[in-house]
């Protein structure tokens, strides 16, 4: 691998210079507009000899403006780390290789861009105008005068991950006219020297690299016996498509699988073809997504791709997926809020309507004295009440000294004077959701116990893989 490099940088600083001196024009005395040419003044003898003709005694043509680098320095009061790099993630849109267009929510190769710090120079550009007469000069001079007051900006690039592509130029001074008086016949072209800086960047080639986490999962293909599949994760149920008479792509249904949805995160348990695990002590050991992917003809998106869990009342729960880098036996999911169940509206008699879908908190009524009570106040309570007004605890009395009875399970509200059981637990049957408002975690009511609402065990026929 070769050594040299060159991006012509510089190069195009000078561009850009050149077309901010472009396109201007002048008046002459019969009205006419005519362009203004703009030249780069570093011009060779061999040029310049066929310009004059080969002759001394040919005037070059005027007016026009020759642009060019008067200097270039290294600007020390801008210099920061020299061993800074700078990295950035680009993820790109997939390319139909077919047609050459761009596919709609789909992933294709994703890089990691180190960017090393750039070096810090000053430059000094010149922009020398050429005139015949006065009033061409002043046209063309006050023409730029606004245009610089006293910067603008200049880009060299549109690369987005460029960050040296925006810099600024500014007017600096002025030589007005290089004609000396008394003038002299042989001068008939005057010159204004206009003097501009800009910072510059000269920025040394970036290193560009695969991204080193698990974006991707190639599908296997195989040739195998119609009907079978072997490898440790074999499905009884899988369904087999041909492709052709040597060839088979497999479309696997994760029959075997059950699904443990905890904190946000999901992790493949094998049941072993015993059905679905009552409880993670019960299932068998956790499996490898990596692995469990590979089967599927599908490409696996992070991000895009979905996992669905099924709802008693026939909907789905929606997350997208992502791999932890670390971990192969974690999904990673982060849940689409318009799935996740609607809160059961519970009426009660002082408290806000908006809020008769969730409770303040949850709470062991043997160890908790509701002080400072407010009318409206909801608890979901872990055991019962059984407060006697002569040798039961105090706690739970109704102001008017009454005893209060509730069962485990119960939600009970503070009417303002008495506490009242707004959820009876022994009589209720279906489904009902309910969120604690002091933690934000959504809970579910399956007729007989309370339970994180969509966290648990799945079996292997309540969910899915959409790739």
């Amino acid at each position: 691998m070769s050594d040299f490099f060159y991006d012509g940088q510089t190069k195009r600083y000078i561009t850009q210079f050149i077309r901010i001196m472009s396109n201007f024009s002048y008046k002459d005395v019969k009205g006419n507009l005519t362009r203004i040419p703009v030249r780069y003044g570093d011009m060779s003898r061999q040029v310049g000899a066929l310009l004059k003709k080969n002759s001394e005694n040919t005037i070059p043509s005027a007016p026009f403006i020759s642009c060019y680098i008067k200097d270039m320095q290294f600007d020390q009061s801008r210099m920061q780390d020299p061993t800074f790099i700078s990295k950035v993630q680009i993820r790109e849109q997939a390319l139909d290789p077919v047609t050459g267009q761009y596919v709609i929510n789909q992933q294709g190769a994703n890089y990691t861009v180190e960017r090393m710090m750039p070096s810090p120079y000053l430059a000094t550009f010149n922009a020398d105008i050429w005139t015949t007469n006065t009033d061409q000069k002043l046209q063309i001079w006050e023409q730029l005068a606004v245009l610089f007051n006293p910067s603008l900006e200049l880009q060299t690039t549109d690369n987005y991950i460029d960050w040296t592509s925006i810099s600024v130029i500014t007017l600096k001074s002025h030589i007005w006219s290089s004609r000396s008086v008394p003038q002299g016949l042989e001068q008939d072209i005057d010159v204004l020297s206009m003097t501009f800086e800009t910072h510059v960047w000269i920025t040394p080639p970036v290193k560009v690299k695969k991204l080193g986490i698990i974006t991707k999962i190639i599908a296997s293909v195989f040739s195998t016996t119609q009907g079978t599949i072997a490898n440790d994760f074999s499905n009884p149920n899988a369904v087999l498509e041909s492709l052709g008479n040597e060839q088979q792509s497999v479309i696997v249904t994760p029959g075997n699988f059950d699904l443990l949805v905890l904190d946000n995160v999901a992790s493949l348990l094998s049941n072993n073809g015993s059905g679905v695990a009552a409880n993670l002590s019960a299932a068998g050991v956790k499996s490898s997504w990596v692995t469990l992917l590979n089967l599927y003809p599908g490409q696996f998106r992070a991000g895009l791709s979905q996992i669905r869990l099924a709802k008693p009342d026939g909907n789905e729960i929606v997350a997208r997926i992502s791999l932890d880098p670390l971990d192969e036996f974690k999904m990673m999911l982060s849940f689409d809020q318009d799935t996740i169940p609607t809160n059961t509206v519970i009426e009660g008699p002082a408290r806000n309507n908006n809020s008769w879908g969730s409770v303040d908190a949850i709470i062991n009524p043997e160890t908790y004295n509701p002080t400072n009570k407010v009318a409206g106040t909801r608890y979901l309570i872990l055991n019962d009440i059984s407060s006697d007004p002569i040798d039961g605890p105090v706690a739970w009395l109704q102001d008017n000294g009454d005893g209060f009875i509730a069962n485990g399970n119960d939600i009970i509200e503070w009417h303002g004077t008495s506490w009242v059981v707004v959820f009876n637990s022994s009589t209720t049957k279906e489904i009902t959701y309910i969120t604690n408002a002091y933690t934000g975690v959504q809970y579910k009511w399956d007729g007989s116990s309370w339970s994180k609402s969509f966290e648990g065990i799945y079996s292997n026929g309540a969910w899915r893989l959409i790739l």
